[in-house]
């Protein structure tokens, strides 16, 4: 039977942590570097496990969008995964449905910067590509994040206008 688990920040022990990061390494492959992992870690996780078997994770991690002048308080879905022999058997719909349960307990709204092969997954969830422009304020100022803008997706109560700009909160790595 799989048993789901929603950990704070600062709950899951080192071990079960390793074993997460292992998984989405797996999951992800050699693209899948240290700061990906590292971006996942101040969130709150979703495990699914069978017994001492991990098969399953996300995170929902707290970030600022800014649009149209707005700071939007965002639930940020990042490092979710399922063990490869597990993938097809809607754990990753199970993960999903509780991070979108912690989106909306606590965000205003959802975003996410998908990989290729989810884009359907996550638009038949509900989630609405973005269309519009992507910057990130960093540093030395708002930067044009054009790289990212494609697969960028939100779970938003109120569409957002893709004539206004989505800006991200800087971050080492992937700002998306």
């Amino acid at each position: 039977m799989v048993e789901v688990a929603i950990a704070e920040p600062g709950e899951l022990a080192a071990a079960q942590l390793e074993a997460a990061e292992s998984l989405v390494r797996a999951a992800f492959g050699p693209s899948f570097r240290s700061h990906d992992w590292l971006h996942a870690l101040d969130g709150v996780h979703v495990v699914l496990t069978a017994g001492d078997a991990l098969l399953a994770f996300g995170a929902v991690v707290p970030r600022t969008l800014r649009h149209n002048g707005r700071a939007l308080d965002t639930g940020y879905v990042e490092a979710v995964a399922v063990r490869a022999d597990q993938q097809g058997s809607g754990l990753g719909a199970v993960v999903m449905d509780h991070a979108e349960n912690v989106i909306r307990a606590r965000h205003e709204v959802g975003a996410l910067n998908a990989v290729e092969s989810a884009t359907g997954f996550y638009a038949r969830r509900g989630w609405t590509p973005w269309t519009g422009h992507t910057q990130a304020a960093g540093p030395a100022g708002v930067i044009d994040t054009y790289a990212d803008a494609d697969r960028i997706y939100l779970l938003c109560p109120q569409p957002l206008d893709p004539g206004a700009a989505l800006v991200c909160d800087w971050r080492p790595g992937d700002l998306w």
